[in-house]
């Protein structure tokens, strides 16, 4: 029997809001609650970050109560694992009728892990819309979610089946801003390190055809972008509703079609809104060139990370990145010249990793001229190529505590380098990057947002001396 009006919490598990600095939009939630609501007239979709939110996940339970939620979707990362469960143990005890439902990073690597946890009836793997929209439909009709295409549940905890995807991604409603906390967002800083500011989150594609040795690939490897004409149309309404004149492009390589960056940049240099764009993300630096480097500056472009990882091309072969390192110096060089402000992420211990090829990257950055530098610990998640080069003692550590596997931290060295001295070159290096005076000069010239300079300088200050 069909049932209308059903009601649904979605949430996004995470950290203490306070933990870390940095916060992106929960573009997923956003994207599920605007499809699911615009496909079934009548059904109620609310969306909870516990990012930014002062709920934590043992309150799941009173929230989905108060709601009278038929449905509880939980997504979270490897990271969050715990905080996901509790929050799925909370709303199991406070609205025992309800379907709950695991997506997201973790669900799609580990659904058998998930379901075994004995706290959820299904898990979506992959891209959430149609699944979870086929789901919601199941319920409806009083129906288990067995038999969906991209749903695992406990009776089939790895589905034999395809991801159950959009291909053509111009066909989704934009996010529901309405969902989520803005203020929440305005004040912490952004993924791309601007500081805090009046900013949206986009993805303007899905998917990567690069086969990277780290990387889960949760999208898949067949690239489906946006229209530039459907792209702009999201800006200038984010732009009208809701003022929003910053956006961070979250896309796994934006810049993969050339045509389509230059049909957007034009579209905003010729008919607005005037924008500024931050790429903490989303772009392939040896696919840049002057033209698009000053196209993209015209178009408001600001920030760009390049994702350097290693300035070894052994390991470059090794990790299946394969990045033309003397293309990608050549984009950073220019972007500088454009008055782009940049960082460079770069990625350390690597199996097989040795005292040479660390120093060569951080060489490689500290001669460059970004403004910003990360040099973070590979973490080898389970499921990745990169998982499949471990010796089985290494595996064995890594897959007991997923929770710990976090960037930042120092615990996966898989390099040849001891860890001592692995620690201490890398120190070393940050000191030698940050405490170059013409970089620290150039910083204070030309950051996109003066106002966060503050901020900016104690983020360095920890880098250097505390997290260091």
């Amino acid at each position: 029997m069909t049932r209308d009006g059903l009601k649904i919490l979605i949430a996004q598990a995470g950290p203490d809001s306070n933990r870390y600095p940095f916060r992106s939009h929960p573009l997923g939630l956003m994207s599920l609650a605007a499809y699911v609501e615009r496909e079934i007239p009548g059904t109620s979709v609310d969306a909870l970050d516990m990012k930014v939110s002062d709920a934590r996940p043992g309150d799941i339970g009173r929230i989905a109560a108060e709601r009278g939620a038929d449905i509880v979707g939980l997504s979270a990362l490897t990271v969050h694992w715990e905080e996901m469960a509790e929050a799925a143990r909370a709303a199991r005890a406070a609205v025992p009728g309800a379907l709950i439902v695991a997506g997201g990073p973790h669900a799609t690597c580990f659904s058998g892990r998930v379901l075994d946890s004995g706290l959820f009836d299904a898990a979506v793997l992959g891209e959430g819309e149609k699944p979870f929209l086929n789901i919601v439909r199941a319920r409806m009709r009083g129906e288990r979610p067995e038999g969906i295409p991209a749903v695992a549940t406990p009776q089939r905890p790895v589905p034999d089946v395809p991801r159950d995807v959009l291909d053509d991604p111009d066909a989704l409603p934009f996010p529901a801003w309405n969902k989520i906390n803005l203020e929440a967002y305005r004040r912490r800083c952004s993924f791309s390190v601007m500081g805090r500011r009046n900013h949206m989150s986009l993805f303007t594609s899905r998917a990567c055809p690069f086969e990277c040795a780290y990387c889960h690939n949760i999208f898949g490897h067949k690239f489906r972008p946006r229209s530039a004409h459907n792209v702009l149309a999201e800006i200038r309404a984010a732009h009208s509703l809701h003022g929003f004149s910053d956006f961070d492009i979250l896309d796994d390589v934006f810049n993969l079609r050339r045509s389509r960056v230059i049909n957007i940049c034009r579209g905003l240099i010729d008919d607005g809104p005037k924008i500024s764009m931050a790429f903490p993300n989303g772009l392939r630096g040896d696919l840049l060139d002057d033209e698009l480097l000053e196209i993209m500056r015209e178009a408001g472009t600001t920030f760009i990370s390049f994702a350097v990882e290693t300035a070894s091309p052994r390991l470059q072969k090794k990790i299946h990145k394969n990045l033309n390192l003397d293309k990608l110096a050549a984009a950073i060089r220019k972007a500088d010249s454009l008055g782009i402000f940049s960082n460079a992420y770069c990625m350390v211990g690597f199996p097989t990793e040795t005292e040479s090829e660390l120093k060569s990257t951080i060489r490689f950055v500290a001669k460059s001229p970004v403004n910003i530098a990360h040099f973070l610990t590979v973490t080898p998640f389970e499921g990745t190529r990169l998982y499949e080069m471990l010796d089985e003692e290494t595996r064995a550590r890594a897959a007991r505590a997923p929770g710990d596997m976090r960037y930042e931290d120092r615990a996966f060295n898989l390099s040849d380098i001891p860890d001592s001295k692995f620690r201490r070159i890398i120190h070393l290096g940050l000191m030698r990057f940050y405490l170059n005076p013409f970089r620290a000069a150039k910083i204070i010239l030309r950051h996109p947002q003066p106002k966060n300079l503050l901020a900016f300088a104690r983020m360095a200050f920890n880098r250097i001396f505390i997290n260091g």
